[in-house]
């Protein structure tokens, strides 16, 4: 009964309407890019993404009827599997007839009919639609008024206009209730909830799959729990049982959306050419469309090639590595020791293909957490990698970087520079000096020699790599933008503030714009501006900045992930900087506990933290005395 939809004859509409210019009535929704964006990252990435990208259109800020008209009737005559509309803003109620009206950029909130979008339009664009099933979800109420923080109206003519064959309407709230969203939030709250189940998965569902229905009962159960608006739903046919999401969290193993019945009859190069443009697309920077077409023909290669196939085992590596890079490294690791077992076997231990497997697999450990190992393992597999294919092979010189930085997490960056330092003219020598790999060992060489308190060593060397980085690779590289990112870092910590403030105001857009804006070095770089925002003296800035960069750091990278917990943290420090030192204490109370959980109680974090909050709770002290003695109408007159 359970389908996912055909990806190739599917077609997906997101609709965000997060400025309001107008009407000072529609208060702005700046989570609804968030929301559009994650839930397209969502539909499209994965192992494997239901939609394709090429396929699902996201229309941000459309200002008339006819910017959103436009592409969903386009959409809506192509589609013959599945057509999914997603809105996310304002709704209002047209005043005669009390019809929903979906409301734009340029909208008018007394005059709906005439500026918004009418809900006959997306009925008129679902009955013009081939598809086998249609989905609406819609993320907003239905009222003419707009209240600061809520989204307000009633929809009831909603659910009894969408008698259409094979229809899904799933939808954020009740009749006269409001749907909410918080200012500085990433997502609207349901939404956010939503996108969580697609993400992470159902705990309570009997299948690691996340069908409509499934995610309706979730959303349910878990939204009036928070106090938040019970969702409506209406279904018609098995509209419910269209899968949206297979979780990798869930699964725990790489599944293919459309096997081909007949491809145990393909020729063999076809599979490989398959394989290998899934490589291709993860080396182009596609680490999603990689890890899509990786998952696709992996299954492919074990059937018609067999399990112990050398090309199979090493498409599962290839599939394992990808993964990682996008994001899933818990995956990533069970994929590679499931890998480098059967290649071990297979191919032997010496086999280059399991060496490499080997390498990856020591990588992946570390990035889970366990540093130690991950250095252990790195330590043989170089000499192995050293002894069996030689100093020079470019795997050997890959492993020597590994070794270094699992030298450096483990407590010892003096070390790790000096491996880095020995390893870049290797590097230079074997593979060139314009090799990319040569680039990585000098921005490693530089970060070391940054973190093992050399910043400005570390200030000089970026200074010089930068150009070379920027004329070699271009000025929108990752790399390039990774070396002035570094420089910017390091510029600060050598005491060059003001200087380091100028250099992450000018690299933040461009990490955003070219790597994405949920990319870890953009969130990274984005704290970083926030700190020297407040040490060059701008305290309430760098709050609001942190408090922005918390949220999306919990969603991209995890609420126990250690940026997220330092930002946090910071969230805490520039609060009692601005003036606001009881505020301070207790975000500090509130932050500590979760540092020594996920960090522990001797990581230099806690133990700094620990240190500001004893600093804001003497300043506290003293400031708050006769409140803190007297209650608060005894506080400072």
């Amino acid at each position: 009964m359970l389908r996912p939809p055909d990806a190739a004859r599917s077609r997906a509409v997101l609709v965000g309407v997060a400025e309001y210019p107008d009407d000072p009535r529609l208060p702005d929704i700046s989570a609804a890019r968030n929301n559009v964006r994650d839930l397209r990252r969502l539909l499209t990435e994965g192992r494997p993404g239901f939609f394709s990208v090429e396929h699902t259109e996201e229309v941000i800020d459309p200002a008339t009827p006819r910017d959103l008209g436009l592409p969903l009737l386009q959409a809506a005559r192509q589609a013959e599997d599945v057509f999914l509309v997603y809105y996310t803003g304002h709704g209002l109620i047209g005043r005669e007839k009390r019809e929903l009206h979906l409301a734009l950029g340029r909208s008018d909130s007394e005059a709906p009919s005439f500026t918004a979008f009418p809900f006959q339009g997306i009925r008129e664009a679902f009955l013009a639609s081939p598809a086998r099933n249609r989905v609406l979800i819609l993320d907003c109420c239905f009222s003419g008024r707009a209240i600061t923080g809520g989204l307000s109206g009633v929809y009831e003519p909603l659910i009894d206009q969408m008698e259409i064959a094979g229809t899904y309407t799933l939808t954020s709230a009740s009749a006269n209730e409001v749907a909410r969203f918080e200012e500085g939030e990433r997502h609207t709250a349901f939404t956010g909830e939503l996108l969580l189940a697609l993400r992470d998965g159902i705990p309570t569902a009997p299948t690691a799959e996340v069908t409509l229905g499934a995610l309706y009962r979730h959303l349910k159960r878990v939204l009036p729990a928070r106090g938040l608006p019970e969702p409506q739903h209406c279904g018609t046919d098995t509209a419910e049982f269209l899968v949206l999401a297979r979780p990798p969290r869930a699964t725990g193993r790489p599944t293919a959306s459309r096997p081909d019945p007949g491809i145990s009859t393909g020729p063999r190069e076809d599979l490989l050419a398959r394989r290998d443009l899934g490589h291709r697309r993860g080396e182009a920077g596609q680490t999603g469309e990689a890890v899509r077409l990786l998952s696709e023909v992996v299954p492919d290669l074990t059937r018609f090639l067999g399990p112990d196939d050398r090309e199979t085992l090493v498409g599962r590596i290839n599939l394992a590595y990808w993964t990682g890079n996008g994001g899933d490294a818990d995956e990533a690791l069970r994929l590679s020791h499931a890998a480098v077992s059967d290649m071990t076997r297979v191919l032997g231990p010496s086999h280059r293909a399991t060496l490499v497997g080997r390498a990856q697999l020591a990588h992946w450990i570390g990035e889970t957490g366990n540093v130690g190992e991950a250095l252990r393992l790195s330590t043989a597999v170089v000499s192995d990698l050293t002894q069996i294919l030689g100093p020079d092979d470019r795997q050997t010189l890959i492993g020597r970087a590994r070794l270094a930085r699992w030298t450096g997490e483990a407590g010892d960056p003096a070390s790790a520079a000096g491996l880095t330092g020995a390893l870049v003219p290797d590097l230079s020598r074997v593979l060139g000096p314009d090799d990319r790999e040569t680039f990585v060992g000098r921005i490693n060489q530089a970060q070391w020699t940054g973190r093992a308190g050399g910043s400005r060593k570390a200030t000089k060397l970026l200074t010089g790599l930068v150009p070379d980085l920027s004329w070699a690779l271009g000025p929108d590289d990752r790399h390039t933008l990774v070396g002035r990112s570094r420089l910017a870092q390091w510029s600060g910590a050598a005491g060059r503030r003001r200087q380091a403030l100028r250099l992450f105001t000018a690299v933040v857009p461009d990490l955003g714009r070219i790597v994405g804006p949920d990319d870890r070095e953009t969130l990274l770089a984005r704290g970083q501006l926030a700190q020297w925002t407040g040490e060059t003296g701008d305290a309430v800035e760098a709050v609001r900045m942190f408090a922005l960069l918390v949220n999306d750091l919990a969603w991209v990278l995890g609420r126990d992930d250690r940026a997220t917990l330092v930002s946090r943290a910071r969230v805490a420090h520039w609060t009692g900087a601005a003036g606001d030192v009881g505020e301070a204490v207790r975000l500090f109370n509130t932050v500590l506990p979760d540092l020594r959980r996920a960090l522990g109680p001797d990581d230099p974090e806690t133990l700094g933290n620990r240190v500001l909050l004893a600093r804001w709770r003497r300043k506290a002290d003293r400031r708050l005395k006769a409140q803190l003695f007297y209650g608060a109408q005894g506080g400072p007159r």
